[in-house]
């Protein structure tokens, strides 16, 4: 049957619709039980002056992706992905670094398991609100690929959905990640003197300072749906050490949605109790509670209108961290083509986390491949 045999990949289009509405990728084979796919999008916009900066045209995480799928046969089906983050604005400069790169064993019956760099089965909870182009989510991206939270990096990972018909679908994800690092990089000029103290020569010296590093990262996910409801719950949990200190970071977040983004009424919203999750100046704060939520109406003829707001909290010292409040809309000029708009307010941090105002205003335009 079509529906279970969707089933091998369903992981992958469970991770897709969190991420949003995009047009489907173009295929450029498909012989024999192979099929290879070029996908990805660029996406450009020019925002006014903030943040202490002129108004600039800037880029939206452009990227460029290749997938195969292959039919094993039994149900059973291989998938590889790769994905790179493009450079488009600065010229002379690195034009891609790495996004995604996994090697996935999908079946119909049994699910999925993939390794390498992936969405993980966390954000298959958390992404519910990631779905604007203007401003999505912003606390899961706190080094997202070490925690695991967004695209996790150097994770093994299963996910499979039980379908119960007009009983609705459980989705279950599962997802390890062994030793990794996050470093900063830091230059600087180192002068050679003779015996008199005079310069003679100097260098440029690089250093490595490793900020962040662990071992062991676990995380689980379950969500059911049904009816165009959906709710979630996801664990993520591990100990590290920050700048030589032993702590353990986890995280407990619930988030539940209604309808499809871009398709009349779409609501969504999600709420993180986190211990050493999220940052500020570069370092990890204790407690703190994250909230993000989207009301979005999209309109037969390609409009969609967006109300967003996304806030956190430092709950040891009961002080907002930030806070902003978005109205956005975009527009759907062809499949492949998309225009949005929006502002930003910027509602401050609180006590220590108070800074200037930075409301932000930006319009431009996706192209999907």
């Amino acid at each position: 049957m079509e529906v279970i045999m969707n089933k091998t990949l369903l992981a992958v289009a469970v991770t897709a619709a969190a991420i949003g509405t995009q047009a489907n990728a173009l295929e450029v084979y498909n012989k024999e039980g192979t099929q290879m796919n070029i996908g990805g999008h660029v996406t450009v916009g020019l925002t006014g002056k903030h943040a202490g900066k002129d108004a600039r045209v800037e880029e939206k995480s452009p990227r460029l992706n290749v997938e195969v799928i292959q039919d094993l046969g039994n149900g059973f089906k291989a998938d590889f992905k790769a994905e790179w983050q493009m450079n488009m604005l600065k010229g002379a400069q690195n034009t891609f670094k790495t996004r995604l790169g996994y090697i996935g064993l999908g079946h119909e019956t049994y699910g999925r398991l993939a390794a390498g760099t992936q969405w993980s089965p966390y954000y298959m909870a958390a992404g519910v609100v990631d779905t604007p182009i203007g401003w999505s989510n912003e606390f899961l991206y706190d080094n997202h690929g070490f925690f695991g939270t967004a695209r996790a990096e150097k994770m093994v990972a299963y996910s499979n959905t039980i379908d119960f018909d007009t009983a609705g679908a459980v989705t279950i994800g599962a997802g390890w990640q062994g030793a990794n690092d996050v470093t900063t990089t830091t230059q600087s000029v180192q002068t050679i003197k003779d015996t008199s103290g005079n310069v003679t020569d100097a260098k440029l010296v690089t250093s490595k300072v490793v900020d962040l590093q662990s071992q062991n990262r676990a995380q689980i996910a379950a969500g059911y749906a049904i009816n165009g409801f959906n709710a979630n719950y996801a664990f993520n949990s591990g100990n590290l050490t920050e700048n030589g200190v032993a702590r353990t970071a986890e995280s407990h977040l619930v988030s539940g949605k209604y309808g499809n983004f871009g398709a009349g009424l779409y609501v969504a919203a999600t709420y993180a109790s986190n211990e050493y999750m999220n940052s500020y100046d570069n370092r990890l704060l204790k407690d703190t509670k994250a909230f993000d939520s989207i009301l979005a109406y999209g309109l037969d003829f390609g409009l969609n209108l967006i109300l967003k707001h996304e806030e956190m909290k430092d709950d040891e010292l009961g002080l907002r961290v930030k806070s902003g409040t978005s109205v956005q809309a975009e527009y759907t000029i062809s499949p492949r083509l998309r225009a949005y708009t929006g502002y930003n307010y910027d509602n401050q941090g609180e006590g220590k986390y108070m800074k200037a105002k930075d409301h932000q205003f930006i319009i431009g335009t996706r192209f999907y491949l």
